[in-house]
């Protein structure tokens, strides 16, 4: 990415919604807001070395709250959209606080699924609250504590983002926060050459990589609610792995270590990411993205081991 004639080096980092209202937690705007900022000062600091971020966030715990007053099959758009003004507004200003200038900028981002995906008739991601009896109108799964029962809707893959060049303009000039929640679902309709809302979440994962490839980015950062990958799911913290190589994430992945409801898409995202590139993706927890990019802390992917 060129600014000004000069290089900047881009860092696409894509924050966990349980990052940005932890679980546990009160899940009020303003425990959100004590959350946000103390994701925003890492930000801030990785700005001040030079760096230009694009950042991508999720938005489970925030959609969650939208959901307990909405049918999720009719708004799922919307909802999508409101967590990026929200997540958007609350993260740009917290940035803007941080490095005393008006630095960022936040975009309602589209993202173009294929309407022959084969995860559009198979549903797995849970979203909303927790239920205490199954759904009568839709598909669900039961918590894996069995304290009750979550909606799921299809997942697809990101096949583009509408507003790539305005991102690709905009970081030019700016912080930029795009993508939040995945972006809003929508298909490509062959007769009519519109599009169509479509009834699903787009893993944030999957689209922070597509855009870090598509932009040049030289890193790719996860920020999450757990400091790295282990070596199976639920391990103990000596099971961390602090660094792979792409034959060794594939090799986790084949082993069932990262499910696809939590750490996989991740996993997944950042082999895509470092075998188009050849860069480094980090997968990490808040308070500690910095000491992560010095190698200290969270889990390392590269291209060959080492």
């Amino acid at each position: 990415m060129t600014s000004g004639g000069t290089t900047v080096p881009l860092v696409v980092v894509g924050v966990g919604g349980n990052a940005l209202s932890p679980p546990g937690g009160s899940q009020s705007i303003e425990d959100e807001r004590k959350a946000v900022t103390a994701v925003a000062r890492e930000l801030a600091s990785l700005a001040r070395t030079g760096q230009r971020l694009l950042i991508v966030h999720g938005n489970g715990p925030q959609a969650g709250r939208l959901l307990e007053a909405e049918q999720p099959e009719t708004a799922l758009d919307a909802i999508v959209a409101q967590t990026q003004g929200e997540l958007g507004y609350l993260i740009g200003e917290a940035v803007d606080a941080e490095l005393g200038a008006d630095s960022t900028v936040a975009l309602i981002t589209r993202v173009l699924v294929d309407s022959d995906d084969p995860a559009l008739a198979e549903p797995t991601k849970p979203i909303g609250p927790v239920l205490a009896e199954a759904p009568v109108d839709g598909p669900a799964v039961r918590q894996p504590d069995g304290s009750g029962w979550r909606r799921v809707v299809a997942s697809p893959r990101p096949e583009g983002v509408v507003e790539l060049e305005a991102i690709r303009v905009l970081l030019e000039r700016w912080h930029v926060i795009a993508g939040g929640g995945g972006g809003v679902a929508l298909s490509e309709e062959s007769e009519t050459g519109g599009r169509s809302a479509v009834p699903a979440i787009v893993d944030k994962d999957y689209v922070a990589s597509m855009l870090a490839r598509a932009l040049g980015a030289e890193e790719l950062v996860f920020v999450t609610d757990v400091p790295t990958v282990f070596e199976s799911f639920g391990a103990e913290p000596e099971g961390a792995v602090r660094r792979m190589s792409v034959a060794e994430a594939r090799a986790l992945l084949a082993s069932g270590a990262c499910p696809a409801g939590s750490m996989g898409p991740k996993v997944e995202s950042c082999i895509e990411f470092v075998e188009a590139t050849g860069g480094r993706a980090v997968i990490t927890t808040v308070g500690e993205v910095e000491a992560a990019l010095r190698g200290e802390a969270g889990t390392t992917v590269r291209s060959a081991p080492g």
